[in-house]
């Protein structure tokens, strides 16, 4: 139909099936890309490391309250997890459980003032390569990231 000589339009409404693909297509690789930049694998390994860490240092804290306090200054014999809260009933009332895939190790040497005790893990996202252990030992009293956690 013409007025006055111009032509007129027919307005479309909606898109087209080529333009609602292109965006589809268009978001799929943004969000593909986010999904690599943010790795959520390793930010839960990240999470589970830092709580093991954590669960490291009460045990630390409550063996050597264990050392101070007993009269022979040992530590807890044995190299058994489970069985350390009995021997440290009064400094830790509950091992700290691992998340899925974790084990602590525990182990003792000497006695007396040569008495060295070590807790160690190993890291699923260590924060320097090759330190994928955490260890803690009594004779540095602290815990660091490290290749082996030497007796």
């Amino acid at each position: 139909m013409k007025l006055f000589g111009i032509k007129k339009f027919s307005i479309q409404k909606g898109f087209t099936l080529i333009e609602l693909l292109i965006v589809i297509a268009i978001l799929g690789i943004l969000a593909a890309g986010i999904l690599v930049a943010i790795n959520p694998v390793q930010k839960i390994n990240q999470a589970n490391d830092a709580n093991m860490k954590s669960n490291v240092g009460q045990i630390a804290t409550a063996l050597q309250s264990y050392y101070t306090l007993s009269p022979t200054q040992v530590y807890p014999a044995g190299a058994d997890m489970t069985g350390l809260n009995l021997l440290v009933p009064d400094e830790l009332k509950v091992i700290p459980t691992a998340p899925t895939g974790y084990a602590y190790s525990y182990s003792t040497s000497g006695s007396g003032a040569t008495a060295v005790a070590q807790v160690s893990f190993t890291l699923k996202a260590p924060a320097v390569s090759g330190s994928n252990i955490w260890c803690w030992r009594s004779a540095i009293g602290q815990a660091v990231a490290q290749a082996a956690c030497a007796p």
